[in-house]
């Protein structure tokens, strides 16, 4: 059969010396001519376009961009003889496979897709396993030659795409392979156990298939002449992500093989055999990374941005100033399972970072969220971290945050606190902690009730959500339900500031029992001092009735105390009620910080289990604990 062939690689001289040999006339163009200098009996082409003259081309171009390059910003397609069948045998993307199809429509040529699976070395004996799709009858035609270069032609559908599709998918689960070869020969190794004896167990038994065991021994000899490059393994990684991302879909295990093939690329590794990636993960111990977060924890995937909740503009001295804008960051899992997304609410002082990592460097609770299948938004309140404030426009500020002060509230001297995530003369730690305080706004009234204002805009803009409160902004929650009452699925205060009627120095007094700003009573209540001077079992109000609310505290912390009288108060006020106290599930020795101390993990467990209602178990224990 006389064969054009287009693009001669390694791959394409393996496959040119089979057909040679079974008799088959081929002329070839390459656009580096000497690869064709050890072809003997092969006649060589001035341009890609004349091969298109014979009957059958079999084209094996890098990459889409030489195809583009090659074929379709040539005449080759245009002036292909009549009857021309062009066989793709190299590994496309889907989306160049579809403009191919076109193009040969239009020209009145037949299409066939037939990647191979399989390196040089195996091209060379003629036992290539070829994936095949396209017009039936056309690929009865060629089928001789595929006869000559595979083992076997595996027919996957009359769509060339198809052929591609499982080629793409195909590499992207070999260099899966090789990622999970290499994890596990350096586990075993770990332990005592020669790599190469756990290879030939695994290769021989579960994997017992030729992928394993070539890939299975370059790990363990280290030896990664090229079969298969990594540059083009890397190529065909990435085009799996693509057209992933076409219709939709997450590929979670190919995004870290594709990173760990990147770092190889870059460490010069592209011209070795792919499974060379295998040393991003086989070389490197725990201990010789950096005990930094950004070396040790687990990469993650999310969409992520930030807005703003704008103030009200005011006047002074004849210019316009914005008055206590709000700062949004958001972030969303790959796939929301949740159907309510979580607003978390920074304590007094402080900024929407607490929610973020921990001081000691782990995953804090807003990370937490979203890998549990929430959208999450943090603020930062009016006044504090990114929210900009001037005393002119906010009014005055309240006394700073001191470091004695930190001490007295996260892990006060003689306390029973364990859990505090670094130790109390570790002043480094120290310094880092206490650099994100702020002020308070002096006015605690007119604070909460701005708080409380523009989380009632968020919830306008996202709909309906879980809010979650820590110490000072525990009233915001209760005001927000004020303002919103439809939009709260539930409210998890940790820790909330009280006591009911409380007075904390420095900071302001809840007047209003649960707040320092007004809330709305039935039958009403005209002032603070008419809240306080009703008899406490009249005090309900309509917006908490029947709010499903869970009080969490810790072991150790003087804001757990608070609990006696703000659950009652929530109850009589009408919201179902639920005392999370840790002790009572078994978590210990944990005070004010508990969302940032070294067992926030389990803490963060209470809660979750707590907003799934497939976990009753949670409500029967602290309801059996408030007997």
């Amino acid at each position: 059969m006389n064969i054009g062939f287009v693009g001669v690689g390694s791959m394409g001289q393996a496959m040119i010396a089979v057909l040679v040999q079974a008799g088959h006339r081929v002329r070839a163009w390459n656009r580096r001519a000497e690869a064709l200098r050890g072809l003997s009996e092969v006649d060589v082409l001035a341009s890609a376009t004349t091969a298109f003259q014979q009957p059958v081309v079999i084209s094996m171009l890098a990459d889409d961009t030489a195809v583009r390059e090659v074929l379709l910003e040539s005449t080759a397609l245009k002036t292909a003889c009549d009857g021309c069948i062009h066989i793709v045998m190299s590994t496309l993307s889907p989306a160049l496979m579809a403009q191919l199809q076109k193009e040969h429509d239009e020209a009145g040529l037949v299409l066939i897709a037939a990647p191979v699976f399989g390196i040089p070395a195996v091209a060379a004996k003629g036992e290539l396993n070829i994936l095949a799709a396209g017009p039936e009858a056309a690929i009865e035609r060629v089928q001789p030659l595929f006869d000559v270069l595979g083992i076997k032609t595996w027919r996957l559908g009359d769509q060339p795409v198809q052929a591609c599709i499982a080629k793409i998918a195909g590499n992207m689960m070999t260099t899966q392979a090789i990622q999970s070869l290499a994890e596990a020969s350096s586990l075993t190794e770990q332990y005592g156990l020669s790599p190469s004896a756990f290879i030939e167990v695994v290769t021989q038994t579960l994997f017992a298939c030729p992928s394993y065991r070539r890939y299975g021994q370059n790990i363990v000899n280290s030896r990664y002449e090229p079969g298969f490059k990594l540059s083009l393994g890397l190529k065909d990684v990435n085009l799996a992500l693509q057209a992933a991302e076409g219709r939709g879909l997450r590929l979670p295990a190919a995004h870290v093989v594709r990173s760990r093939m990147e770092a190889a690329v870059a460490n010069g590794l592209g011209n070795q055999d792919w499974s060379v990636f295998a040393t991003m993960t086989q070389g490197v111990r725990a201990d010789a990374l950096s005990t930094e977060p950004w070396h040790m924890n687990p990469p993650t995937s999310s969409r992520r941005g930030n807005f703003w909740i704008t103030g009200e503009r005011v006047v002074q001295h004849g210019k316009q100033f914005q008055k206590g804008p709000m700062y949004v960051e958001w972030e969303s899992p790959e796939v929301i399972t949740q159907p309510y997304p979580v607003v978390l609410i920074h304590g007094g002082t402080l900024q929407a970072t607490e929610w973020f990592d921990t001081p000691d460097g782990r995953p804090g609770w807003a990370q937490r969220f979203v890998e549990s299948g929430h959208v999450v938004f943090c603020v930062d309140r009016p006044g504090h971290g990114r929210s900009p404030y001037h005393p002119d426009i906010l009014g005055p500020m309240g006394p700073a945050f001191s470091y004695e002060r930190a001490q007295e509230v996260y892990f006060p001297e003689g306390g029973n606190e364990t859990q505090w995530p670094f130790k109390a003369d570790d002043d480094a730690a120290f310094d880092a902690f206490i650099a994100g305080y702020g002020p308070m706004p002096a006015d605690l009234a007119a604070s909460q009730a701005m708080d409380a204002d523009r989380l009632a805009q968020l919830l306008d803009r996202i709909g309906k959500a879980i809010i979650v409160t820590h110490s000072a902004s525990g009233p915001d929650g209760w005001l927000l339900a004020d303002r919103r009452p439809g939009l709260i699925a539930a409210i998890v205060a940790v820790e909330p500031m009280g006591p009911v009627f409380g007075d904390t120095p420095g900071i302001g007094a809840l007047d209003w029992g649960l707040t320092a700003a007004s809330m709305t009573f039935d039958p009403p209540r005209a002032s603070a001092q008419e809240v306080q001077a009703a008899d406490p079992s009249t005090l309900q109000i309509p917006a908490l009735k029947g709010l499903p609310v869970a009080l969490l505290t810790g072991e150790t912390s003087k804001f757990a105390t608070y609990a006696t009288s703000i659950v009652p108060f929530l109850r009589t006020a009408g919201a179902c009620v639920d005392h999370l106290d840790l002790p009572a599930f078994g978590i210990h020795g944990n005070g004010h910080g508990l969302i940032y101390e070294r067992n926030s993990d389990e803490a963060f467990g209470v809660v979750s289990r707590w907003l799934n209602p497939s976990f009753p178990q949670v409500h029967q224990t602290q309801s059996d604990s408030d007997k």
